[in-house]
């Protein structure tokens, strides 16, 4: 199909499913559609559709697609859609933060289902019988999963391939019933909030290809239902922790990450040994020449100290000091007489032989 789709919706409309999937449709979601207070399911997938997100949707909506068209802009609305199941917003345009406010209100993702049901396996749902009269494509790791038929248990959020930026509220870990969760190729930044740790039904995880950075949050090695993960290619470091799954996913799920390691990594976090740096000096430490020098100025202070507090020998002292510049005088100048006399001898020969 081309073309619109038509904005002339009565104010009587009876419509639940809406699935227009897989088209060649432009222009963007009709206003009217806030007169089918019964729609539940709204598919528009694989279109050429623009415009903001439709904020003006029933509160009944169980299920909306609006993956791959040309939505684009923040997601502002301040709604609550309590019977929410599966959002799938992605390969879009929109930006901004993801609104916290969304996470605290989607009733229908929040209720505790551990009495009802037990483990959903990705790989039955369809084959299980219990489920509603409508399908749906979801995207798990880059593979297409299409499920002939929806689960009413089965509770997914993606919102991958967008421009979302900022940090992942702290807010989806209230999601408790929640299996699948995509946040992949965005420009996340921040930490992995520690209440993905109370999401206890998680079955797939996906936060590659952002910005995220810190370590993985220990509380994620408890979710002892995971089958799929992914934070490669983001910023995180220190090491993948040890638990019930993380150590059976494949090495690329944490890949681009310089500063994880620890298995399924070949990276090792044993640090070395601090070694010890011996600083070298241009030269050695001579330390007999220190031993000498010590010995020196500790007998000249004690020397000096007899000089100053003991007159009588301070005299004698002189007296021999005296004496002594007195011989070494002495030697000195008849030294210098012997060599005059040389001089004068040998003088007197050179003049004698010169009048010879």
């Amino acid at each position: 199909m081309t073309g619109w789709i038509p904005d002339n919706i009565s104010p009587n409309c009876s419509l639940k499913t809406l699935d227009v999937s897989h088209n060649n449709l432009v222009g963007g979601v009709p206003l009217s559609l806030e007169n089918c207070t019964s729609l539940e399911v709204m598919n528009v997938r694989n279109n050429h559709i623009v415009g903001n997100f439709p904020c003006m949707l029933p509160s009944s909506l169980r299920l909306l697609v609006l993956r791959s068209n040309r939505f684009h802009g923040e997601i502002t609305c301040q709604k609550s859609w309590p019977s929410l199941q599966i959002i799938d917003i992605a390969s879009n345009n929109f930006s901004g933060k993801i609104n916290p406010f969304n996470f605290t209100y989607w009733r229908g993702m929040v209720l505790d289902r551990d009495a009802e049901l037990e483990r959903i396996n990705l790989g039955v749902m369809a084959t299980i019988g219990y489920y509603y009269g409508d399908e749906v494509t979801l995207t798990i790791k880059g593979i297409e999963l299409e499920l002939v038929k929806i689960w009413p248990e089965f509770i997914s959020i993606d919102f991958s391939c967008n421009n979302f930026h900022g940090e992942i509220p702290v807010e989806i870990g209230k999601l408790n019933s929640l299996y699948l969760l995509n946040l992949s190729h965005n420009a996340l930044t921040g930490r992995i909030p520690k209440s993905f740790g109370k999401l206890r039904q998680l079955g797939s995880l996906d936060l590659s290809m952002n910005q995220l950075t810190g370590e993985i949050p220990k509380e994620i090695a408890s979710l002892t239902f995971l089958v799929v993960m992914n934070v490669s290619h983001n910023k995180l470091v220190g090491e993948i922790p040890i638990g019930n799954q993380l150590q059976t996913f494949s090495a690329d799920s944490f890949e681009g990450n310089t500063g994880l390691c620890g298995l399924p990594l070949n990276i090792s976090c044993t640090n070395p040994s601090p070694q010890f740096v011996e600083v070298e000096s241009d030269r050695e430490i001579e330390w007999d020449y220190v031993f000498a020098a010590a010995g020196y100025v500790v007998g000249l202070g004690g020397f000096s100290w007899v000089l100053l507090l003991c007159p009588s020998f301070r005299y004698k002292y002189f007296e021999k000091v005296e004496d002594v510049f007195e011989k070494i005088f002495e030697c000195c100048q008849s030294r210098k007489e012997e060599i005059d006399g040389v001089v004068r001898n040998q003088v007197r020969r050179d003049n004698s032989g010169d009048e010879a």
